[in-house]
């Protein structure tokens, strides 16, 4: 792993951030196979499957060693958080992301249900590590498509794909929470 930034992306961060979304999301289709064939029962498992699955990423296009931890704690944090939403509200896909499915691509919904369905992980190692808030998005990081709410102001903002993270546009606050339809509250 490189540990200098690629220079192609220094003058345009929005390279960059297409960069990333673009491993995020193959890395998701990956992990997905990946838990098709194994059993993954606890959270350690879970991770240890995600870490493989970026690590195969950056043996196909040079990651930094920054840019292999961003995904691996983005991949986790969702998988977690969709993880811990399916086994305590029993509801689906569609209400974690808080979206019309249909507005998204074929590959991530199916990605995304064949991980929901693997979810009943270890429950309560699970609920142990998500009560240290991976609800929290922040400016910046990697997020897979869902509905998104200001912790300042409260705007909902809703992305159709994986990408990063806008300061909100009302208030300028960087701090973002996902929203389920589960009693539309936040989770």
């Amino acid at each position: 792993m490189s540990d200098q930034p690629d220079k192609n992306f220094e003058d345009n961060p929005g390279l960059h951030n297409e960069k990333l979304a673009r491993h995020y999301d193959s890395a998701l289709e990956r992990l997905e196979s990946q838990l098709a064939d194994a059993e993954v029962s606890t959270l350690a498992a879970l991770q240890k499957e995600v870490r493989d699955a970026v690590e195969f990423e950056h043996e196909l296009e040079r990651l930094t060693k920054d840019e292999v931890a961003l995904l691996t704690t983005w991949l986790t944090r969702d998988m977690q958080h969709l993880g811990h939403f399916v086994s305590t509200t029993g509801r689906g896909l569609g209400e974690w992301l808080n979206i019309d499915l249909s507005v998204m691509e074929l590959s991530l919904v199916r990605a995304l249900q064949s991980v929901a369905d693997k979810t009943c992980i270890d429950q309560l190692e699970l609920k142990q590590k998500l009560d240290s808030d991976m609800g929290t998005y922040l400016e910046g990081e990697l997020a897979t498509a869902g509905t998104f709410s200001c912790t300042a102001c409260d705007k909902m903002v809703v992305l159709t794909h994986t990408r990063s993270i806008e300061r909100c546009h009302r208030c300028d606050n960087h701090i973002f929470h996902r929203v389920s339809q589960f009693h539309g509250m936040a989770e």
